[in-house]
């Protein structure tokens, strides 16, 4: 348990250190974070009510448990890894495999956790009649 905690740590540390991924999520963060952040220390010191309401609203959203913001800042800094840094082919097979890896195991979680179908059993249902008609 403790070698695939530090193999999984090692891995996160490869792909998050990578210069060029870097810059992406930078720029993905302020695309869907940092704007707000700015807004409100801009709306707050030249008392722009409205600009603090709308900035102050976004944040709490974001800062509420439901909200998958991160999950969109870090698809966003992937599409921006492939369209500004295309030649980073270390990178970007490094998202490729454990997008295709994550994607299988979903798909196996997925199929084992059919549903199960409410079957009546023919032998129940003949019981049923057989005492039905005696009455």
């Amino acid at each position: 348990m403790k070698n695939k905690i530090g193999k999984v740590l090692r891995t996160a540390r490869d792909l998050i250190l990578t210069p060029h991924l870097a810059i992406c999520f930078f720029i993905a963060w302020i695309i869907t974070n940092g704007w707000a952040y700015v807004a409100l220390g801009v709306g707050t010191y030249y008392e722009y009510k409205w600009l603090v309401a709308i900035a102050a609203t976004y944040l709490a959203i974001l800062w509420s448990p439901l909200c998958a913001e991160g999950i969109l800042t870090f698809l966003i800094a992937i599409f921006l890894m492939q369209k500004l840094f295309p030649n980073d082919e270390r990178t970007l097979k490094f998202i490729k495999v454990y997008y295709r890896r994550y994607k299988s195991k979903l798909k196996k979680q997925i199929h084992k956790k059919k549903p199960k179908k409410f079957v009546i059993s023919r032998k129940a249902v003949s019981a049923q009649e057989s005492t039905e008609i005696r009455n």
